[in-house]
């Protein structure tokens, strides 16, 4: 009997002592795992935040450049008419500037042959000059002409480079929304591969509670099948060493008796 109780008495030990060290790994992992999820979840909210600032840049982007392509064709319509006008004004003051000179020439040529005709003997006659007036007129038409022509020419330029930077800002917008596209792409997968892990790990927690909680409970059962051995085994086995020693010297003595 009293080996039987050692035997029980170290299992106890061993049982309680595994027990122990098991529960403290458990609850390590336990933590761990609660640390784990915490990150996750983390994670999880920082690329979703991510992807929705992302998506805000590519609908401020597309609506930046609906209003630059508004605004280009309303420039463009403008350098048209601009240019279709000086045009027409141009046709007109060119029309009118040969008419002068047609007319001008006419008078000339008229008025050279009735000096001609009048003349007896002939005299020098002077060469036939608008007057300043008529001269002014042309030269103010000419003038308005250039200016025209000049004009044009401006408009023409910088329609060129108003079309070369809308052409370069829808280059650069569709570059930035691809760019945008792929970083949404890319973090929607690290989101799935976050969350897939998430729900794992939190299964991992529950089964790791699971086994915490089955531990708890042979803990319990170990004590309430232990304590009281192990509370008193020392007692117990002196008492039990005691009486051994005690029935040796009963026979001893019984022995002795015996003999004499």
């Amino acid at each position: 009997q009293q080996t039987d109780e050692v035997k029980k008495s170290d299992w106890c030990k061993a049982e309680l002592q595994t027990n122990a060290m098991a529960t403290a790994k458990t609850t390590d992992l336990k933590a761990d795992l609660e640390t784990k999820i915490s990150e996750l979840t983390s994670d999880i909210k920082t690329l979703e935040d991510s992807v929705a600032d992302a998506k805000g840049q590519i609908a401020q982007l597309e609506l930046d450049l609906q209003r630059a392509s508004e605004n280009r064709k309303g420039e463009n319509l403008d350098f048209q008419k601009t240019v279709a006008d000086q045009i027409a004004v141009v046709e007109v003051l060119k029309k009118a500037l040969d008419r002068l000179a047609t007319y001008y020439d006419l008078v000339q040529t008229r008025s050279q042959a009735s000096s001609s005709s009048k003349q007896t003997p002939p005299v020098p006659q002077k060469e036939y000059t608008p007057n300043k007036s008529s001269a002014g007129v042309m030269e103010m038409l000419e003038k308005l002409i250039h200016e025209a022509q000049a004009l044009m020419a401006d408009s023409r330029k910088s329609e060129g480079e108003a079309q070369a930077a809308y052409e370069q800002s829808v280059a650069d917008t569709n570059a930035s929304v691809r760019a945008l596209s792929e970083d949404i792409l890319t973090k929607n997968k690290a989101k799935g591969r976050a969350t897939k892990a998430l729900l794992q790990t939190k299964a991992d927690l529950a089964d790791t509670e699971k086994e915490l909680d089955g531990l708890s409970k042979y803990d319990v059962d170990l004590h309430a099948e232990c304590d009281y051995l192990l509370k008193n085994f020392e007692v117990r086995q002196t008492g039990r060493g005691q009486e051994i020693e005690a029935l040796q010297q009963a026979k001893q003595i019984l022995s002795g008796a015996a003999l004499n």
